[in-house]
């Protein structure tokens, strides 16, 4: 059977078998010539060469099909009605207690709902200095105990149960909610895909209208995370990326990509580069000595 341009273009950035798999699962869309490939470039970054894999064998055909009729509905979601109300009310309305720190004081008491090795680096220090940071805490959490849940979900009762709710100061304003389990689950700092509105409808106008009220600063929603797919993350520019390893926040990515608060970097192949997860260094000169030390908990 003879292949479309547009089939050949998706064998060619995301492999064979995620191309027959999209001609399996989206033979109207195939229909309207480029409009699928669109779809998936601007979803899905070109360092997702196990795409295939990594959706079939989490059993994730019906959600990403889900999440491309989604793309293509955009439009329609945008224009759903949203409640005009402060987050403070509609957290409340939620069954939570919003609250925002000013001061680092006042971030380390949030530290006491943390098991140990889940606590946040939020609480290392020097976070109000990028961030605006708030808690939301649920109602009864001292009855939602760690020990009742040995499987942990993200969005299950325990993990939502305190959520830390960040916004970038610097750069484009986006949202990272973060988990109560921290790094024990996939994704721990995107709970319900960094979308507000899947706490409360109405929360993303909410704190918009806030943030730029307060701080001047336009929230941008560009690293919603509607599809949750084990091993990937969401950058700024809304892709979905492929990562080998996630340290303190920053993921490592085939391709010589770094994601760093959400930012996408390609690092320089001629100083240093990133495969599957590694940093591997040319040390030409004696001078590279220090970043090999610098990176050195990189490296096997």
């Amino acid at each position: 059977m003879a292949l479309s341009n547009e089939l050949k273009k998706i064998k060619k950035t995301y492999g064979e078998n995620f191309m027959k798999l999209c001609r399996s699962l989206f033979p109207t869309l195939l229909e309207q010539e480029g409009r699928l490939y669109r779809i998936l470039a601007t979803s899905f970054s070109t360092n997702c060469k196990t795409l295939y894999e990594d959706i079939t064998q989490a059993e994730l055909e019906n959600e990403l099909k889900n999440y491309i009729y989604s793309k293509v509905n955009i439009e329609e979601r945008e224009k759903k009605i949203v409640i005009e109300k402060t987050p403070y009310e509609l957290l409340e309305e939620a069954g939570y207690e919003l609250t925002e720190c000013l001061t680092e004081e006042e971030i380390q008491k949030f530290r006491k709902y943390y098991a140990l090795g889940e606590e946040l680096c939020t609480f290392r220090g020097n976070r109000l200095n990028r961030c605006v940071v708030f808690w939301a805490v649920k109602n009864g959490v001292e009855n939602i105990k760690r020990e009742e849940f040995e499987k942990p979900k993200r969005e299950d009762e325990y993990g939502t149960s305190v959520m830390s709710i960040q916004f970038n100061r610097e750069g484009i304003c986006t949202v990272s909610i973060k988990n109560r389990y921290n790094s024990t689950v996939n994704n721990s700092d995107a709970t319900y895909g960094n979308d507000l509105d899947m706490i409360a409808p109405g929360l993303t106008k909410g704190f918009a209208t806030l943030l730029e009220k307060e701080y001047g600063l336009r929230l941008n929603n560009a690293n919603i995370e509607q599809l949750e797919i084990p091993g990937y993350i969401v950058a700024n520019d809304a892709k979905y990326y492929k990562y080998n390893m996630e340290i303190n926040g920053d993921y490592y990515c085939p391709g010589n990509i770094v994601i760093k608060r959400r930012k996408c970097r390609k690092n320089s192949r001629t100083r240093k580069r990133n495969l599957d997860g590694l940093l591997l260094f040319r040390l030409r000169k004696k001078r590279n000595k220090s970043l090999l030390r610098k990176y050195r908990r990189f490296i096997c």
